[in-house]
């Protein structure tokens, strides 16, 4: 169990190469491609800082350099942002590991570097990562994901939750986790809750990455790690999206032009036209 549940402290995986949205990311990480008016990396630490997030380790390749450009200190988000780097794409888990210091107090908030979480214009109350981190703090759980409904033609490109109820009271209501695999087939998945792009890892659920050994493909995974917390007796919470909630994600062509329609007509000062425009075609 985590000793200490309040979370400060966040890294942002930020290193991978964007492939599959090439000529896009021939010159320009897939971080610092706009959605709305502002880069993907600035929609994340802006959420974070409005989080109470006070320091931010955002882990990058070496080719990486115009997003340490971009964020700088963090002093534009009255935050702090420091930087490490992983060499060899190893995956979340090992990002996460690298984004750590000696020093650093748990849990941590993990936030993947091409996925931002927004919200319609007339979406109201705590942000989802808010209620991620009071959920973790108020079950003094020993990790919490935020999560969605993806379809079940999907479930194969995710982290596949498996919940301990089979309806939560509320739609958005935190609930208890008795399992989770990655990217399982149709058949094996146990639920269409899948991960949502936030992780927050206590101590024993960063213990339990320090122990995964790297899978098939040569990367760390924290949903293997999560396992293993649970099969330990540890306890783990999700978090739904609400209503109005959107995870934006650029990991290709099709996620990021939907996450640029998204973030436009919900933008507060030119999503009113756009929206007016698109209904009258």
């Amino acid at each position: 169990m985590s000793g200490q549940n309040t979370v400060r402290h966040a890294v942002v995986p930020a290193a991978g190469f964007g492939t599959r949205l090439r000529p896009l990311t021939d010159h320009l990480p897939k971080e610092m491609l706009p959605i709305g008016r502002m880069p993907v990396i600035g929609h994340i630490m802006e959420d974070l800082a409005a989080s109470g997030i006070a320091t931010a380790t955002i882990v990058l390749s070496e080719a990486k350099e115009l997003i340490r450009g971009y964020c700088a200190d963090g002093s534009r988000w009255g935050m702090e942002c420091r930087y490490a780097v992983q060499p060899a794409m190893r995956g979340v888990g090992d990002a996460t590991l690298r984004g750590l210091s000696e020093s650093d107090r748990l849990p941590v908030l993990v936030a993947f570097g091409d996925c931002a979480v927004l919200r319609q214009w007339d979406t109201a109350g705590p942000s989802a990562t808010e209620r991620l981190i009071d959920a973790y703090r108020d079950a003094k759980a020993d990790a919490a994901v935020l999560c969605e409904q993806a379809p079940w033609e999907s479930v194969h490109r995710y982290g596949v939750l498996d919940p301990a109820v089979d309806t939560p009271e509320q739609p958005t209501a935190p609930f208890d986790i008795r399992g989770i695999v990655e990217k399982p087939e149709r058949a094996r998945a146990p639920s269409r809750l899948v991960v949502a792009a936030r992780w927050i890892l206590g101590c024993a659920a960063i213990e339990a990455l320090r122990r995964t050994e790297p899978g098939s493909n040569g990367e760390v995974g924290v949903t293997e790690a999560i396992a293993d917390v649970i099969s330990r007796g540890g306890r783990v919470i999700g978090v739904p999206l609400g209503p109005g909630e959107r995870r934006c994600d650029v990991g290709n062509i099709p996620s990021y032009l939907a996450a640029q329609v998204f973030a436009s007509l919900n933008d507060p000062e030119y999503g009113p036209g756009l929206r007016e425009c698109a209904s009258a075609q």
